[in-house]
């Protein structure tokens, strides 16, 4: 009797933590008209300057749900990442897999057929995706790039105007740009 008290209680317990860890598992994923995609998990801690960076360049929410742990083609790294099938469903040879780990932090990995699962252990900020994620894809490309897809950083100036004349500093947006 005693035993199943115990059971019941850590079964109790455990409950709320495993539906939090479900939760942790959702993902999302971008594709873009070239059917190359960005798995984003957790789905829970995806901040609006990721999402419109990624809609800017230009990528579409595509499908979300529970991510899965998988493998390289060559078992060589793991990772969470959409299922095979959903893969498979979107046509999705190669994509990029990024990590929150909180507004200012990202894990980054790489998903090929050819070259397999890279996961670098680097953690990067905002500005390191949106230089990166554009040369990613012209890797992807290859030599017959359709198009490619640029970053150009606009210089903030260094020196405001803080004149007693009215006149507004206006600070540059940021802005990606495609051919």
């Amino acid at each position: 009797m005693k035993s199943i008290f115990v059971i019941l209680l850590f079964t109790f317990l455990g409950f709320p933590f495993s539906a939090l860890a479900d939760s942790a598992n959702e993902y999302k994923l971008y594709k873009n008209h070239e059917n190359y995609g960005i798995v984003v998990f957790p789905k829970k801690l995806i901040f609006k300057d990721l999402e419109s960076y990624l809609f800017s360049i230009p990528f579409e929410s595509a499908e979300s749900g529970k991510a899965v742990m998988r493998h390289g083609t060559k078992n060589e790294n793991a990772t969470f990442m959409m299922p095979l099938e959903v893969q498979k469903k979107h046509s999705i040879e190669k994509f990029i897999v990024i990590q929150v780990l909180n507004s200012m932090s990202m894990l980054v990995g790489i998903y090929d057929t050819e070259w397999g699962l890279t996961l670098p252990s680097a953690i990067v900020e905002m500005e390191t995706i949106k230089q990166n994620i554009p040369k990613t894809l012209n890797i992807f490309r290859g030599v017959n790039r359709q198009r490619q897809t640029y970053y150009i950083p606009q210089k903030i100036p260094t020196k405001p105007n803080f004149s007693s004349e009215v006149e507004y500093n206006i600070m540059p947006i940021r802005q990606t740009y495609s051919n």
